[in-house]
């Protein structure tokens, strides 16, 4: 039962593991699959997006091309030219366009001027005026001073005749065009999209922008010729701290990278709402198995409580049969084998016939007090070797009447003095169960009851007689009595042997340790 038990709470383990291993495999499997379509979602949007931008920088770098080219030739015309070119630059939200000298100073703008303002401090005029190359410039976002809002600068140097600088022309956007269109996409709450020069500048977002402007975002992957043109970025959290999915798409021709952050609340929203009912069932799971396991622990303490109660009252009728069959029971035969020893002297010796009788009856006495004791759940345990010596000696038949056997009795003092009374007890329900055999069965002349000390510190007792003997099969199977002889030996934790052979008598022999 205790192995079967074992292997159930063991099996209920090993399920409870399987169980979170299970979950946590499945977690991991959903959590993958919605980063991996997040993830190509983003990058096609990415990719949308940056043929956009492409698009329209492709416009503007040829607006930039042809207003040069009018600047050049007749600077008188600039307004014309920019008049031509005005429907197309003001579906991109146009804020100026303007042409600074060779030292910054403003030579044209579209926006009235009282006085000529110098840019030779900013950034895309400085690139311009060192590059040395005839290319579009993108600036990063600035606040105006002359428009007094934020707008990137589309520049392009303008060289002279002999090929020296002589100036930038420019036309400001605000940052989106893009914002334009990323207000047409349905983003998360935190989800946004970045438009970045390769040297980390941030250009344009979708929120936020005056705290990205100030941030580099140098370093992080999708800036720069090298490696695919699309992919995923690796996160960021330089701007705000918010966990994002970046997915990139590069523009080689502009050196500019569009960045499509997803948060991470918002990829993963569906996989929480499943973890969460996965991991609300595999709790109700869990709580189950191990209420299957308490219930089966319980019937365990209760399978073990009933195995303890048998085993007691297996104890107890143990106990009950071999007191009743050493003691009263003994005691009864005795009484009988008395009157029917009365009968027969009633004719012959009628006095001795009353002398039998009332022993029979003062026997009988006793056996009605062992009985009320045995009720009770009294022993009648032997206090000292006088009374020990004294219910040894009322086992055997008197010697005066005559009536074999003769039994000798040969107990050492010493060793009733150090048997507990429990110990004693059992020796003389053991003497009884001897002497009754005898007595009843051998036949014999002669009978021998021995109490003797054996080295080192045992006990030996033994009952011999001179009798008919026992078959050996018979000595072998046991009747109740040498059962129960045998029973009390292993009380006292010693060793029993029984010895007999047919016409050569009967032995049983107790041996014990008596500290035991």
């Amino acid at each position: 039962m205790r192995s079967l038990l074992t292997k159930a709470m063991l099996i209920i383990a090993a399920l409870i593991v399987l169980l979170w291993a299970a979950i946590g495999v499945i977690l991991r499997q959903w959590r993958a699959e919605e980063t991996a379509a997040a993830s190509a979602a983003g990058q096609h949007m990415a990719r949308l997006l940056a043929e956009y931008e492409a698009s329209s920088l492709r416009a503007i770098d040829l607006t930039l091309y042809y207003l040069r080219a009018d600047w050049l030739r007749d600077p008188a015309s600039l307004d014309g030219a920019v008049a031509r070119h005005r429907e197309h630059l003001q579906r991109e939200g146009l804020v100026q366009v303007a042409v600074m000298d060779a030292e910054g100073w403003t030579r044209y703008s579209l926006l009235p001027l009282e006085k000529p303002v110098n840019f030779a401090d900013r950034p895309y005029f400085q690139a311009q005026k060192a590059s040395g190359r005839d290319e579009m410039h993108v600036s990063e976002a600035v606040m105006g001073r002359v428009t007094k809002q934020w707008a990137i600068q589309f520049s392009r140097p303008i060289y002279d005749a002999g090929g020296r600088f002589d100036g930038v022309i420019v036309v400001a956007l605000p940052p989106p065009t893009l914002e334009l269109v990323y207000r047409d996409l349905r983003l998360g709450a935190d989800d946004v999209i970045t438009l970045v020069r390769w040297d980390g500048t941030v250009l344009a977002r979708s929120r936020d922008l005056d705290r990205a402007s100030g941030v580099s975002l140098k370093g992080i992957g999708g800036l720069g010729p090298e490696g695919p043109s699309v992919g995923i970025a690796s996160d960021n959290r330089r701007i705000d701290g918010v966990e994002r999915l970046y997915a990139y798409s590069k523009l080689p021709s502009y050196a500019l990278t569009v960045y499509v952050g997803q948060s991470m609340e918002s990829v993963l929203a569906a996989y929480y709402r499943q973890r969460t009912i996965v991991l609300g069932a595999g709790a109700v799971a869990t709580l189950l198995l191990l209420f299957l396991g308490r219930v089966l622990a319980s019937r365990r303490a209760l399978r073990s409580e009933l195995d303890e109660r048998e085993r007691r009252l297996a104890e107890q009728r143990e106990r009950m049969m071999l007191e009743l069959h050493d003691g009263a029971i003994q005691s009864i035969y005795a009484v009988g084998m008395n009157l029917e020893r009365s009968r027969e002297q009633v004719t012959q010796d009628p006095v001795g016939a009353q002398r039998t009788i009332a022993s029979a009856a003062a026997h009988l006495n006793l056996v009605i007090q062992e009985l009320r004791n045995f009720i009770a759940g009294l022993t009648n345990q032997p206090r000292g070797e006088a009374e020990f010596m004294k219910e040894l000696e009322s086992l055997v038949p008197d010697p005066a009447d005559g009536e074999a056997p003769q039994f000798k009795i040969d107990v050492d003092p010493e060793v009733v003095e150090a048997l507990t009374p429990g110990q004693s007890l059992h020796l003389l329900r053991i003497a009884r169960e001897g002497v009754s055999n005898v007595l009843r069965h051998a036949y014999a002349a002669k009978a021998h009851i021995s109490l003797q000390r054996t080295p080192p510190a045992g006990v030996r007792l033994e009952i011999s007689d001179d009798g008919i003997g026992m078959r050996e099969d018979a000595a072998q199977s046991r009747g109740l009595g040498l059962h129960h002889i045998g029973a009390r030996g292993q009380k006292l934790s010693g060793r029993t042997a029984i010895e007999s052979a047919p016409g050569r008598g009967t032995r049983i022999v107790v041996e014990f340790q008596q500290q035991a």
